[in-house]
């Protein structure tokens, strides 16, 4: 006998964009449910919050900061480590590897695509 088909909660949010692209905005109370979706959110929450520290660090309004090559923590994922067991971001579960190997990747690319776009504001602004 079939199983029923989950009944997926409403998203908070829903618009359509101008090329018909439909976005729906979800938050905590309206995640999809799903094999090992609550893993993913908790993981993707972590990385907001994590991304939002290296951002003060790394951008301004204005576009990328200078930063020296000592303050530079994103040289490397071991430096990124070192830096980020001195926050209340650090995993408690002492799984550090999951540090080096996934997080670190994600807020590199996450960080150079929010560079992008503050220089590409700057220089086309409206």
């Amino acid at each position: 006998m079939p199983r029923k088909k989950t009944v997926q909660p409403d998203p908070e949010q829903t618009f359509t964009l101008d090329d018909g692209t439909v976005v729906e905005v979800r938050g905590e109370g309206s995640w999809e449910i799903g094999r090992g979706q609550h893993k993913k959110n908790k993981y993707d929450e972590w990385r907001d919050e994590v991304l939002g520290w290296v951002v003060d660090h790394y951008l301004t309004p204005q576009g990328a900061k200078d930063v020296t090559e000592e303050n530079d923590f994103l040289q490397s994922a071991s430096k990124f480590d070192q830096a980020l067991q001195d926050t209340d971001f650090y995993p408690l579960s002492g799984d550090d590897s999951a540090v080096r190997k996934r997080l670190y990747p994600d807020i590199v690319r996450h960080l150079r695509i929010f560079t992008n776009l503050v220089e590409e504001q700057n220089r086309n602004p409206k």
